[in-house]
């Protein structure tokens, strides 16, 4: 056993320099702006209240945290291969929003970018929390459609003519 943590002690001391390498790389392609932390942070912490939102709603559902389990609907691995598949496209989400920065010339574009994209995600997030706390009996269907209704209003486009004939995307 002794054996076995000297290994363990030498493996992590020797990979030191590879994981400071690459969080530093990370750092620098997903945060180049303080906004881009920020929101990153704010869209993680509503996944982190999704999946307990989820495992309350579930639980809610099958008569409490054990029976849900022993019936299997809170099932390992079906729960959290969806939940990697969605920590990874958000990861290549939040790396072509910090490579923006780095690819646009003007910084205040690639800002807004980001902050649209982030502001999707967050608000998709907040809605999946909405639904399972409404799954778990919680009345909060104003908040669902209230979220809805922003993240459609960021993504609609005006394609409407202007009193000049044009629309918003031809004067672009």
């Amino acid at each position: 056993m002794e054996h076995f943590l000297d290994y363990c002690s030498k493996a992590a001391s020797g990979s030191k320099p590879f994981w400071g390498c690459l969080l530093g790389v990370l750092n620098y392609i997903l945060f180049p702006d303080e906004a881009f932390f920020t929101a990153a942070v704010a869209v993680g912490g509503t996944m982190i209240l999704d999946i307990i939102t989820k495992y309350v709603a579930l639980s809610a559902k099958n008569g409490g945290f054990c029976n849900a389990f022993k019936t299997r609907a809170i099932n390992s691995n079906s729960f959290w291969s969806g939940t990697a598949i969605k920590l990874y496209s958000y990861l290549v989400i939040a790396i072509l929003a910090g490579l923006s920065y780095r690819v646009v010339q003007l910084e205040q574009v690639s800002v807004f970018f980001a902050s649209v994209v982030y502001t999707i995600l967050f608000l998709r997030e907040v809605q999946s929390i909405c639904e399972n706390l409404r799954d778990a009996g919680a009345p909060v269907e104003w908040l669902i459609f209230w979220t809805k209704k922003k993240q459609d209003q960021i993504l609609e486009t005006d394609d409407t003519p202007k009193e000049g004939g044009g629309s918003d995307a031809e004067t672009i």
